[in-house]
Parts: C-alpha cells; sequence; structure tokens
C-alpha cells in the first residue's frame, strides 16, 4: 500500500471557515471587545468615585496613567473578542457519523476556558484592590501604587493571555499557525491603540467636581515638616481649622479661615461651650502665613475658652504623598491670658525665677538664642545643650508679627526634637530601651525629667505686661 504524500502533515479538516461565518466572528468579537472594554473603564472610575474621603481627596490618575491603564484594558479586551471570534469559527455541529476531532475541542476549550478563568481571577483582583486600597483605608491609594512601580505586571499579563489563545492552534498548525498569531498580535495591538484613545468618562470632569471641596485643590496649603509629632487618637473629638491662602492670593491679602467648607466669620458660632471643653482643635496653617494672623486667630479661640489646639504637620521622613498624613500633629497647650484672676506681671517674675532661661528671637532669616546668632539647622543642638546642662529651663520665645508661621514653628519643633534626643538618652541609660517603649510610669518619670517648657511672648502679651 503506498502512502499518501505529506500524509504526516496532512491538513486539518476543520478549517475551512465560509466568509460569513468569518465576518460574525470579526463583528462579535469587536462588539465584545469594546463592551468589556467600556465595563473596565466605568468600575475604574467608580472605584475612583468610592474613594472620596472626609476630606474629599480622591484618587487621582495623572494623564499618563489614564492612557496606560486604558491601553492595558483595551488589549485585555481585544484578547478576550479575539477567543469570542474564534469561538464561533471553530465551533460547528458535528454532524452524526464524524468523528470526534480531540484538536477543534481542544482549540474551542482554551477559548472558553481563558475566558471565564480569566475573567473569574481578574474580577477577584480587582475588587480586593478597590476595596483595599481604594474604600477600607482612607488614602489608601498613596500607600500602593500599580504605576510605574508595577506597571510591568500588567505587561505581562497581556503578553501571557495573548499566547495562551494560540497555544493550541501553534501546536497544531505549526508555522501557519506562527504567522497567524504574528498578525493577530499586529491587528489587535491596532485596535487596542485605537480603543485606548475613547475616554468614555470625562475623568477631569469629575476630578474637578468631586475636589471643589478639597482644601488642597481649592487653596493654597503647604503644611511645616517635622520629625517629632503625634497620632491623635481616634476616640478624641477633633476639629479642623484651616488658615490658608488663596490661589490667586495677592501681596498683604488676608489668609482665609475654613471650618466646616465654610469661611468663618464669627469665631462665636464655631462650637457650643460643652464641646469647646472636650475637643482639640487642630490648626491646618498654611507656611507663608503671617504670624500676626496665626497670633489672632489663636487670641479669639482662646477667648472662647479653647485650651487644646494641636497643629498639623507632616513627617520629615515620610514615604508616601504628604495628603495622606492626614493625622500627624504638633498639640500643644494654648494660655487663657484673657481671665481677671490672672497677673501677668506676677507671672512673668515667676519666669524669671527659674534657673535656665533660653531667650529665643528672631531677626529675618537668622535666630538670637541667648544673645548667640545661630542658623535654622543649628537651633536643634544649641537647645539641646543647654538644657542638658540643667533641665530645670524655660524657653521664652519672643514671637515676631513679621516671621511667617514656617520659621515661627521651626523654633518649637527644634526645641521639641531636642527635648526627644534627650528623652531617648535618658531612657536608654536608665531603661536601656528607648522612650516610645516605655511603661506608662516610666513615661511619666522621663517626661519629669525632661518636659516641654516654650513660654510664647507675643506683641499683645508684652503691652498687656506693659500696662499691668
Amino acid at each position: 500500500m503506498t502512502l499518501a504524500k505529506k500524509f504526516l502533515h496532512k491538513q486539518l479538516n476543520f478549517i475551512q471557515i465560509s466568509q460569513s461565518k468569518i465576518i460574525i466572528g470579526i463583528l462579535l468579537g469587536l462588539f465584545f471587545a469594546f463592551t468589556f472594554y467600556s465595563f473596565l473603564y466605568l468600575v475604574r472610575e467608580t472605584f475612583r468615585v468610592l474613594s472620596l474621603t472626609e476630606t474629599y481627596d480622591l484618587w487621582i490618575l495623572t494623564d499618563k496613567e489614564v492612557r496606560f491603564y486604558n491601553l492595558i484594558f483595551a488589549f485585555i479586551s481585544v484578547i478576550i473578542g479575539q477567543a469570542v471570534a474564534f469561538s464561533i469559527w471553530f465551533d460547528r455541529p458535528k454532524s452524526i457519523f464524524e468523528k470526534r476531532n480531540y484538536i477543534k475541542t481542544t482549540i474551542l476549550n482554551d477559548q472558553r476556558a481563558l475566558n471565564l478563568y480569566f475573567l473569574c481571577w481578574f474580577s477577584k483582583l480587582s475588587i480586593i484592590f478597590g476595596l483595599i486600597f481604594g474604600l477600607t483605608i482612607p488614602g489608601g491609594f498613596y500607600v500602593v501604587s500599580l504605576y510605574p512601580d508595577y506597571n510591568f505586571v500588567f505587561i505581562l499579563i497581556i503578553i501571557v493571555l495573548f499566547l495562551q489563545t494560540w497555544n493550541t492552534m501553534n501546536l497544531s498548525f505549526k508555522r501557519k499557525g506562527q504567522k497567524w498569531m504574528l498578525i493577530s498580535a499586529v491587528l489587535l495591538s491596532i485596535i487596542a491603540f485605537g480603543f485606548s484613545k475613547i475616554n468614555l468618562i470625562d475623568y477631569k470632569a469629575i476630578n474637578q467636581k468631586l475636589l471643589q471641596k478639597n482644601i488642597h485643590y481649592s487653596y493654597n496649603l503647604e503644611l511645616p515638616e517635622t520629625e517629632s509629632y503625634e497620632k491623635l487618637s481616634e476616640f478624641l473629638s477633633i476639629k479642623n481649622i484651616y488658615i490658608v491662602e488663596t490661589k490667586t492670593q495677592q501681596a498683604n491679602a488676608e489668609a482665609v479661615i475654613i471650618v466646616d467648607n465654610k469661611k468663618i466669620m464669627n469665631w462665636q458660632s464655631l462650637r457650643s461651650e460643652y464641646d469647646v471643653h472636650r475637643m482639640i482643635y487642630r490648626l491646618h496653617i498654611h507656611k507663608s502665613i503671617k504670624m500676626d494672623f496665626v497670633n489672632q486667630v489663636k487670641k479669639d479661640l482662646s477667648k472662647l475658652g479653647i485650651s487644646k489646639i494641636a497643629y498639623a504637620v507632616i513627617p520629615t521622613n515620610r514615604e508616601y504623598n504628604e495628603k495622606y498624613y492626614q493625622d500627624c500633629s504638633f498639640p500643644i497647650i494654648l494660655p487663657n491670658w484673657n481671665t481677671d484672676s490672672l497677673n501677668l506681671i506676677t507671672i512673668y517674675k515667676d519666669l524669671n525665677k527659674i534657673p535656665n532661661i533660653i531667650e529665643v528671637k528672631q531677626i529675618e532669616s537668622d535666630y538670637l538664642i541667648n544673645d548667640s546668632l545661630v542658623k535654622k539647622n543649628q537651633i536643634k543642638t544649641l537647645i539641646k545643650n543647654l538644657i542638658r546642662q540643667n533641665p530645670n529651663y524655660i524657653i521664652k520665645y519672643h514671637v515676631n508679627d513679621n516671621i511667617v508661621f514656617s520659621d515661627y514653628f521651626k523654633v518649637l519643633t527644634s526645641s521639641k526634637e531636642a527635648i526627644d534626643d534627650l528623652r531617648n538618652e535618658y531612657s536608654e541609660k536608665k531603661y536601656s530601651k528607648q522612650y516610645d517603649l516605655l511603661d506608662y510610669e516610666e513615661v511619666i518619670e522621663v517626661k519629669q525629667k525632661f518636659p516641654f517648657y516654650v513660654f510664647e511672648i507675643t506683641t499683645d502679651l508684652k503691652k498687656r505686661i506693659e500696662i499691668e
């Protein structure tokens, strides 16, 4: 018996597809691809909207990120659309006496399983990402950024997904299958790039609409940086007060005070008398606000009986975007100099009896500490050495109304950082552990050894002392 020529490479008999079936497969594949691309686009924008925080912070995507995610969504969609087209082309009713074609069955199973398994996996991954980093953790989108740190993962997904659709095809058709795969890669890339240019929703309009009440978006607000800060307990009642500048702030224009997204005109309407005594008022102050305005705000708060305030700050050595650090604060006690029971002259004389008085004054960009002229970066070291010599101290800070808040705050944070260093040194020497790891009783003992005492002398306080 003579063997047929090329019997080992016999052409498969099921690849003959009618022209109408080819057109139907292409149209349905494109329709599914665009539908799925639209779905992924809408899901992404929904996650962004749901990420809106109490402070009206939003997961913002740059134009580069939008283009990248659009392209990834488009590639995923057209690859799955191609799988749909393959399923239509190779799926046909089997004749009664036709032998089972295992290659055709394998190709169909590959395309159908690809759609099902990938969609399940991708949906679960997207939901987990949305819940963890967009919904359950406020500002979580600042913690984990998939672009550009992990953009290679998406590229690998696209490559694996595309090659998987041609797995059985290449094994069955050899070089011809590889040729078809190359043509497919070119055509899918062109279609994907075309889809990625389609923005179904104006994401910039969404950003603008939702960020209208965001302080950072509507006003100039740059917080001072410090290594010494605390995170206020979530069980405390905290009221946020924003002292900012408008985006078009003119020279000598007065700063703007925002509370509950409203400009404050009358401080008496801020809180009831009961709330005043049980709340902490956190001041978010733009670093270029003049101290005469800040001191006036503190004076008005003091008249309301408010004593617990905190300056909002951001860590110096931060890992994430500064907007992520919403709860970092520098708490201080606001003295009430407006009561008639206080004798300022007596208080001032008592301060002068303290053995170690550290006088701090500011002259333009330089500082005078006990009549020694120092730079900003020298404040901490000098104050630390002075306190180490005699822990029975007081820092008398003569606040200049003409300096900006960041320069004023530099003295406070440098002084606190000096105290923190001294507390750590004392803790390690006596308890062989850092101050942050001490027990409650040990913390109290160390604080008594190295307290934080700063007495601010403002222009208004000087006038009152002179009158008395």
